[in-house]
């Protein structure tokens, strides 16, 4: 049977090509946004189902809506031929008239894809798999019957994923072999919007997401940061210099946390708590910017730290609010991207105050659909000393007494 339907760019075609006629089980694809994966995937998936009669075939994804995206791009293309057998959207299965089957699993359920045997593994979005669920559930797969392996994703982390794009760089291992592909590099991705990606986004986080590299660094978003946690003593404060701060009001399980920085840079204190009632956090954030002679105090107003702004600034004059938006977040954290990787910055060390350390290293960002970034913590993890140290550290290069701060200033 012939597919028609799907148009590969040069690139995409010869990648294809390579997989279908190589000797190489394991394919390892390092390609940048909006390059062709989910197509090349579904291409490849197609055509061994349908060639190779009885074939077995597992796709995994990191979540069910991934998996689920793709089954039903499956159905698409094969509903008009007639060679589907059956689809069973509950239990992740497409059987063809040929006696192939395609099995749908999500790498979020490892447990679900343990016993299966299958000649054909893809896997999408390797950089948010665990190399746990890839170990002990995702490859045994394909350890008594496998054809071949395509693991496909972004380089945003140094799992399995980094390993097999390794070894297929390597003469080392003949049954590896890897592709990169930027961006681009795809017919279909215009100049405008890889321009607009490259004046939105900080270059490393470009150069990973479109560009297709990894990048080598201690963090997922901050870079250089053993060169600024390196205070294992608060500093002293100098006279004359002016002191700000700023509060991220945490809410249910988060923490509110506190900054104190100086016009260098230097974070002279952070406060942390968590569970405790407002008006407990209002008399101690006032007596710790007493303390420290803060010239301005700058609050996030969302929510419930609209209410403590205005406590706030009955019992401490100097108060500044930020009403926090995505576009607000993304530039105060890019300043700190910046600041941290131009060593304009001095934080305490884990040492001293190892929250901070761990949620900068962690600290990670996710590309949209239409180019744009989010930043925040992995699911399950807290990001308040980051934030609350973004924003002490761009109040202090943009404070202006009395005028708050206007999203289009931010920009």
């Amino acid at each position: 049977m012939k597919l028609t339907g799907f148009k590969l760019y040069n690139k995409q075609q010869e990648v294809v090509d390579n997989i279908i006629r190589g000797t190489e089980m394991y394919h390892t694809l390092v390609w940048g946004r909006q390059s062709g994966k989910s197509t090349t995937i579904l291409g490849l998936i197609l055509y061994f189902s349908i060639n190779k009669s009885k074939s077995s075939t597992l796709f995994v994804a990191p979540v069910y809506s991934q998996v689920s995206k793709l089954q039903q791009q499956v159905i698409d293309a094969l509903e008009p031929t007639g060679v589907i057998k059956s689809a069973n959207k509950s239990s992740y299965e497409i059987r063809l008239v040929n006696g192939s089957v395609i099995y749908f699993r999500s790498a979020e359920r490892a447990d679900n894809i343990r016993g299966l045997a299958v000649e054909y593994l893809y896997i999408d979005e390797a950089q948010d798999i665990s190399t746990a669920a890839f170990q002990k559930s995702i490859l045994p797969t394909i350890t008594a019957v496998g054809k071949h392996c395509v693991i496909c994703g972004t380089p945003k982390a140094k799992n399995f994923f980094w390993d097999y794009y390794q070894y297929g760089r390597s003469s080392e291992y003949p049954l590896y072999t890897s592709y990169n592909i930027p961006s681009w590099e795809s017919p279909y991705v215009s100049e405008e919007f890889i321009d607009e990606a490259k004046k939105s986004l900080p270059e490393r986080v470009f150069q990973q997401e479109f560009g297709a590299e990894f990048i080598e660094d201690d963090g997922v978003v901050f870079k250089g940061l053993n060169n600024v946690l390196i205070n294992d003593n608060w500093p002293d404060k100098s006279r004359g210099m002016n002191i700000y701060a700023a509060l991220d009001v945490g809410t249910k399980d988060d923490s509110s946390v506190l900054t104190i920085i100086d016009e260098l840079g230097r974070v002279l204190f952070i406060w942390r708590d968590r569970h405790i009632a407002y008006s407990q956090i209002v008399d101690k954030v006032v007596n710790i910017c007493k303390k420290w002679g803060v010239r301005d105090l700058l609050v996030e107003s969302n929510g419930a730290g609209d209410v403590l702004y205005e406590d706030l600034k009955k019992k401490y004059k100097r108060v500044t609010p930020l009403f926090q938006t995505h576009s607000s977040k993304e530039n105060i954290i890019r300043r700190l991207i910046s600041d941290i990787e131009d060593m304009g910055i001095e934080l305490p060390s884990e040492k001293l105050f190892e929250p901070l350390g761990h949620e900068l290293t962690i600290f990670q960002y996710e590309v949209t659909s239409t180019g744009k970034i989010k930043y925040g913590a992995p699911a399950g993890f807290h990001d308040d000393c980051v934030m609350s140290l973004a924003m002490a550290n761009w109040h202090r290069t943009t404070s202006k007494k009395g005028n708050g701060i206007k999203i289009g200033g931010l920009r």
